[in-house]
């Protein structure tokens, strides 16, 4: 079916270096001999040769080799691919965004040239093009469309399934654009064309019939309502409307349109629009903003639309402009920054072509002044940022904009509750506001983002223009909201979580995406206009929620004195205490306030008559005397814990004790007990379906197998266990604890290259996390020949060690003595004294660039 499409029967046969074409006979020959080459790969060939030299669009060329068909852009490119690995790369030419071209040269034809027997098309295909030319307002050269392929195949599979179809987004974020270009590329498909209605600039919606009769040469006689006309008008019309910008003109459009539907069904709809009809034959498309990286370096880049259509707009400017090595990562800040958002990429990109990138990126805290002068020729909200959001902003009621702008005070999203908990006041219910949210999304101001739990966001962009408007009413009200608003959820969420009302991983996903509003509460609570009690709040209740371990340490330990008075709630009192005590705090707090704060939690939780409390204050009270090696105080601590534990209690109460015990053995000497008493806790972790759980038990077990031996065993659960993080990330921490056992296990085992490998890999993930593992680095560069780092590393764990009392687990003390032997003989003495000297006095920061800088280093090591 696709031949005669691709293939008109006048098409003569043509050769082009070692090949010859032969349409009629369906055949390709190299050097005399067909070619195998499938059938719809031989019609792309034939559509592009019958027009060499010429730009042939991706959508001419489904249309001609998939007529009547609904495929997938990626087709195509599949078939691009194989007909240049048959030709050669230099036949086809890509033209980035907009199609390919046939570049070949005709040197021999065994007829006429192609071109000339037919320049464009077949006859037929001639005269519905020369029609749709006539029966349409669209524009026949369009900008090019960056990073959109796939929503234009998406929508034009909604045209062909639903009458209506709105196109739903954010001001600036593309709406019309692509409409557009959907309606370029379906002109030839309907025999009464295809007609944009550009809506912005009507001002009075009774005049909504009479604007769209006269763009599609419509007359109304004045005789009946101008509605009834048009539809009068339009009944025995099969065509293809697109009405733009209809979210200030909405119930209008919505009449215009259901009568429409009602009255001419011929008629196919496509509107855009900040808001849906709310129409019951309406099949909304919500435009997302263009596609980001995600990180600076990913290979590809022009892959992401917002990055492509950044390039594309300086390089419209300043045509030397490209992206490099040294620029890269200064471009996609700004793209990030603007979430993609192709107005305001287009606005910033006009700025570079003048100030450079580096001065835009700075200036972006003041976008509303820096981003403006769009193009003439564009509607005049969008030629500055400020003007679109103002465009948005007018059509809400008073309700709306009072909700809208105390959502600015949130950062990184939103759930509903803390929404309630923040916008409303004595004349918005939380009902109302919840309403009003609904609003918000539906007129897309804010974004809903897909997931089990909703959660909300403004763009970047909309947050500092709604902060703007708050800044002009009540920005002190919202933020003391905002902060008491994290104090109640940290108080929630740390309840359910202490007392194992929710799995670990369940906890994680309720928590962590607060992570960005509980710095911001801090910061408010903090300054001069904040509330001393709720910083110590919010500081009491955060070691549970950041993965950071040394951002919790600088809240913590400068309130210690505070806490150590007396006066606050004692509630507050014993998280505080509790927080320092974690697990994550270790290596970052002096072991001896571990233990103390171990106890005063203790003490605080037992008077409060709260067991679950005081099982877990027993738990760490244990870990912490351990550390001191004081195994009879640790034993009696862990008993008493038993003592508390209930069978009705959750599994992980369970769990918790099973580390520890398994942990005393250990200490103890007991091994294989540690070992089996291990495994029990990582079938305790699976059978709650707790991930997080069960891999910290499978990390343990791993630790364990490197003491014990066999090493190989070791080795063959930890690169299991890092296949799953890869798969199934984890959080920072303990994914940072297992890929250090991995490069000390593969270390000693000589296998440094693979060590290498997961240490690379290792380096953002214990950035993240602040947790270093300095030894085994040490190890890992000592087994590479790098002996100046490696005892540059030595210097750093002994400096560690003996500021935190942190003592070392067997594993770490025989990578130590191992390769502390070894430098003391290889290195000279003095050199080796200073490298040591140099290391204790580098932080984890310092001494992680050291590592990054080693290991882009040659591999070299010695056996």
């Amino acid at each position: 079916m696709s031949g005669p499409a691709a293939a008109p029967a006048h098409f003569p046969s043509c050769r082009f270096g070692r090949f010859e074409l032969q349409p009629e006979d369906r055949r390709l020959l190299e050097d005399g001999v067909p070619i195998n080459l499938g059938a719809r790969a031989f019609d792309l060939l034939v559509a592009l040769a019958a027009r060499p030299g010429q730009l042939v669009s991706k959508n001419d060329l489904l249309n001609l080799v998939w007529p009547g068909l609904v495929v997938e852009e990626n087709n195509l490119q599949v078939q691009i691919s194989a007909l240049r690995k048959l030709l050669g790369p230099q036949i086809i030419a890509t033209i980035p965004g907009r199609g390919y071209r046939f570049t070949a040269t005709f040197d021999g034809t065994a007829g006429e040239s192609p071109s000339a027997a037919l320049p464009d098309a077949t006859p037929a295909t001639k005269h519905v093009e020369a029609a749709a030319a006539r029966l349409t307002n669209i524009p026949a050269d369009l900008p090019a469309l960056y990073g959109r392929d796939a929503d234009l195949t998406s929508l034009r599979a909604l045209l062909d399934a639903h009458p209506l179809v709105t196109v739903v987004g954010a001001g600036g974020i593309g709406k019309s654009r692509l409409a557009q270009a959907v309606a370029h590329a379906l002109a030839g498909h309907w025999p009464d064309g295809v007609w944009m209605v550009e809506l912005a600039g009507l001002s009075d919606p009774a005049l909504l019939p009479n604007a769209v009769a006269q763009a599609l040469h419509i007359t109304l006689p004045g005789h009946a309502a101008p509605l009834d006309e048009l539809v009068a008008g339009l009944a025995q019309r099969n065509l293809l409307l697109v009405l733009d910008n209809c979210e200030h003109v909405l119930d209008a459009a919505a009449a215009l349109v259901q009568a429409i539907l009602l009255g001419a069904p011929s008629v196919r709809l496509l509107a855009t629009s900040q808001e849906p009809l709310h129409l019951p034959a309406e099949q909304q498309y919500r435009v997302l903003p263009l596609s980001l990286p995600a990180e600076s370096s990913a290979s590809s880049l022009r892959e992401f639309g917002a990055i492509a259509l950044f390039e594309a707009r300086v390089r419209a400017a300043n045509p030397h402009f490209t992206l490099t090595d040294d620029n890269l990562a200064a471009a996609v800040d700004i793209c990030r920054r603007l979430d993609g958002l192709p107005l305001a990429i287009e606005l910033a990109a006009a700025r570079v072509a003048t100030l450079g990138l580096g001065p835009v990126r700075d200036k972006l805290n003041a976008r509303f002044k820096l981003l403006t002068g769009g193009a003439r020729a564009t509607l005049r909200r969008h030629q500055t940022l400020r003007a679109a959001l103002e465009w948005s902003h007018n059509l809400l009621d008073d309700a709306e904009r009072a909700v809208f702008r105390r959502l600015g005070v949130f950062a990184g999203g939103f759930t509903i509750e803390l929404a309630q908990a923040v916008a409303g006041d004595a004349e918005l219910d939380e009902w109302a506001v919840l309403d009003h949210l609904s609003a918000l999304v539906d007129k897309s101001l804010v974004v809903a983002d897909a997931g089990e739990t909703p959660r909300y966001r403004l763009l970047e962009s909309a947050r500092a223009f709604a902060l703007e408007q708050l800044a002009e009413q009540d920005t002190a009200e919202a933020l003391r909201l905002h902060a008491h608003a994290m104090c109640n959820f940290l108080d929630r969420v740390d309840a359910n979580n202490l007392d194992c009302e929710l799995r670990s991983d369940q906890f994680a996903a309720l928590a962590l995406p607060e992570l960005d509003n509980l710095r911001a509460a801090r910061a408010w609570a903090t300054g001069d206009a904040g509330d001393p009690e709720v910083a110590a709040a919010l500081a009491a209740y955060a070691s549970s929620l950041i993965d950071y371990a040394v951002e919790c340490v600088d809240w913590l330990l400068p309130l210690q004195q505070k806490f150590e008075g007396g006066t606050v709630d004692p509630a507050v009192a014993a998280r505080y205490w509790g927080s320092i005590t974690a697990t994550n705090m270790t290596g970052h707090v002096l072991r001896m306030l571990q233990l103390d704060a171990a106890r005063r939690a203790l003490s605080l939780y037992r008077a409060a008559g709260k067991p679950r409390r005081t099982f877990s204050c027993l738990i760490n009270l244990s870990r912490h005397l351990a550390a001191q090696h004081n195994y009879v105080d640790a034993q009696a601590a862990l008993d008493e814990a038993r003592g508390h534990l209930r069978p009705d209690w959750p599994m992980e109460f369970r769990y918790r004790m099973l580390l520890r015990e398994s942990s005393l053995a250990r200490s103890a000497g007991r091994m294989g007990e540690a070992l089996a008493i291990c495994h029990d806790a990582v079938r305790v972790g699976a059978s709650i379906g707790d991930w997080r759980l069960e891999s910290i038990a499978r990390n343990s077990v791993v630790d364990l197998l490197w003491e014990v031996g066999p090493i190989e065993d070791a080795a063959r659960e930890g690169v299991k266990l890092a296949e799953e993080y890869r798969a199934r990330p984890a959080p920072s921490s303990d994914m940072a604890m297992l890929f250090a056992n991995l490069i000390g296990i593969l270390s000693e085992m000589g296998r440094v290259d693979e060590a290498s490998a997961v240490a690379r890999e290792a380096i953002p993930i214990m950035r993240r996390a602040r947790y270093t593992y300095i030894e085994e680095w040490m190890y890992l560069f000592w087994r590479r020949g790098q002996l100046d780092t490696s005892a540059l590393l030595l210097g750093a764990s002994d400096a560690e060690r003996a500021r935190f009392g942190t003592p070392h687990q067997e594993n770490e003390r025989r990578l130590i003595a191992e390769a502390r032997a070894a430098l003391q003989t290889e290195l000279p003495s003095e050199a080796f004294a200073n490298r040591l000297a140099a290391g204790a006095a580098l932080d984890e920061r310092e001494w992680l660039g050291v590592v990054s800088a080693a290991l882009a280093q040659s591999d070299q090591h010695q056996p």
